[in-house]
């Protein structure tokens, strides 16, 4: 007897790995084709070039060395996503010198870990692993046949802050702080100290070129993590609830990451109630947790999520009613707010560009005024304003939240990928009204990647009547 329950848990459990449920939540990952076509790519613009590239470091090394930096706090490895992206290795603690003019990859590593080595085996353009103090002496073997080395590094004047910027052209930062090198930086400075006679050339302009327009693979994995994310989005719609806390619904987006096959958050899960759903947004990021709070009856919330899957990522959201349905005030605040978007949304094809986008949804913003008594009047004009000082709806995606693409007045291709989120807050009302969606570009317009989440306000409330993942629990709980 015990011997048959043993193999039908067994079968049981085999036919759970092969159900489409199963295979569906497995790990998704760019093929090697994929990166032999973005070696070839990076061949052809860096035709001269040594690129050399430095791997994330194991997560028990990094976690030694980053135990005084409050902001790290991924304990999993994950390789860097540039290296990655040109060579699919995943092997950490590594480094990697491509040859240009060879066309040839060579991997650096002492790393024993047999399954990522096996893996990097696998990739039949890879030579290596070679040890990893072989790694300069190569370098230095082959010099004499370049003038530029490329690495990742990105110049603080082209990317940095506004202080940064600052202390860069004046040379003078605050008493008692390092210069804000970043690990890329600190590597192309050391190369630069070995090898003073080779130019360092920053590669990262060329990839940002490369990564503008996106490949099918890449598109591929783009709509699975946003699919993911749109999940997520409308189980914690169902399950919000007054008397709940923000916590709650983010262990629910948490549960829908994982369940489906996500990575997990790409950044901080935003999810954010009553005074705090807007007006405070930008102190949030920085310590929400802080701010937790219990939903109340009649409040909105914001949530603006993300997940990753095979290093590409997603930033979507929706605004929901704490109580299920919308007020009279926020319904009519809803209202005003949708079509713009819709209108914007459905304006994106190629040849337009981002500013145009933000113009149309001003425009229809402006069109609604003449109708609009107080308080909407005065949040549309605010919103009008807040509009017109940007010049994009959002931002672009890829292996990145802030990802890359056209420039805000270049006519937008096929196969750029980016997010548009406008917000129209009102002060007066305590809530903010926010869609965002991720769009592709097609030859002939546009398709949205983060499919499955509400627009109109109907759908919102038809959405949370349904019973979500906490009311679940809780019912099968002893009372």
């Amino acid at each position: 007897m015990r011997t048959h329950s043993v193999s039908l848990l067994v079968l049981g459990f085999l036919l759970f790995l092969t159900s489409p449920a199963f295979s569906a939540a497995l790990p998704e990952k760019l093929s090697p084709e994929f990166h032999k076509n973005r070696l070839e790519e990076l061949y052809r613009r860096c035709p001269n070039g040594l690129i050399l590239l430095r791997g994330e470091l194991d997560w028990f090394r990094k976690r030694e060395l980053r135990q005084f930096d409050s902001s790290y706090s991924d304990p999993d490895f994950k390789q860097e996503r540039n290296l990655y992206y040109l060579t699919g290795i995943e092997v950490p603690n590594s480094f990697v010198l491509i040859d240009a003019k060879k066309k040839e990859v060579r991997l650096y590593s002492d790393w024993k870990g047999e399954y990522e080595l096996q893996q990097a085996k696998r990739l039949d353009y890879v030579k290596g692993p070679f040890p990893a103090d072989r790694f300069l002496y190569d370098v230095l073997q082959l010099t004499p046949d370049y003038e530029k080395l490329y690495t990742l590094y990105i110049p603080i004047l082209e990317s940095g802050t506004l202080h940064g910027k600052t202390a860069a052209l004046t040379g003078v930062f605050p008493p008692g702080m390092p210069n804000p090198l970043t690990e890329e930086m600190q590597f192309a400075r050391g190369l630069a100290e070995i090898f003073p006679s080779q130019r360092i050339n920053s590669l990262a302009s060329i990839l940002a070129e490369m990564q503008k327009v996106k490949q099918p693979e890449e598109i591929r994995l783009l709509r699975r993590a946003n699919e993911i994310a749109a999940h997520a989005v409308v189980e914690a719609m169902k399950s919000i609830r007054p008397g709940l806390h923000d916590h709650d619904i983010r262990a629910v987006i948490d549960y829908t990451f994982k369940r489906d096959g996500g990575v997990g958050a790409t950044f901080a899960n935003n999810v954010m109630s009553g005074p705090n759903m807007f007006s405070n947004l930008l102190p949030l990021w920085s310590d929400y947790y802080h701010r937790d709070r219990q939903l109340g009856a009649g409040e909105g919330t914001f949530i603006d999520i993300g997940t990753e899957v095979g290093y590409y990522v997603s930033d979507i959201g929706r605004t929901a009613p704490v109580s299920g349905k919308f007020t009279a005030e926020q319904r009519k605040l809803y209202d005003i707010y949708l079509p713009c978007f819709l209108k914007a949304e459905q304006s994106i094809r190629p040849g337009a560009t981002q500013h145009n986008l933000v113009e149309i949804t001003a425009q229809c913003a402006e069109s609604q005024l003449p109708g609009l008594g107080d308080p909407y009047r005065i949040s549309v004009q605010e919103w009008i304003k807040s509009l017109r000082s940007h010049t994009t709806l959002g931002h672009y995606q890829d292996l990145n939240v802030l990802g890359v693409g056209a420039g805000d007045d270049e006519p937008l291709m096929a196969g750029m990928v980016f997010a548009i989120e406008p917000v129209l807050y009102s002060k007066e009302l305590n809530f903010a009204v926010f869609i965002e969606d991720v769009i592709l570009v097609t030859e002939n317009g546009y398709d949205v990647l983060s499919k499955g989440m509400p627009y109109t306000s109907a759908e919102v409330e038809k959405i949370m009547a349904q019973p979500g993942i906490v009311q679940a629990e809780e019912a099968r709980r002893p009372h």
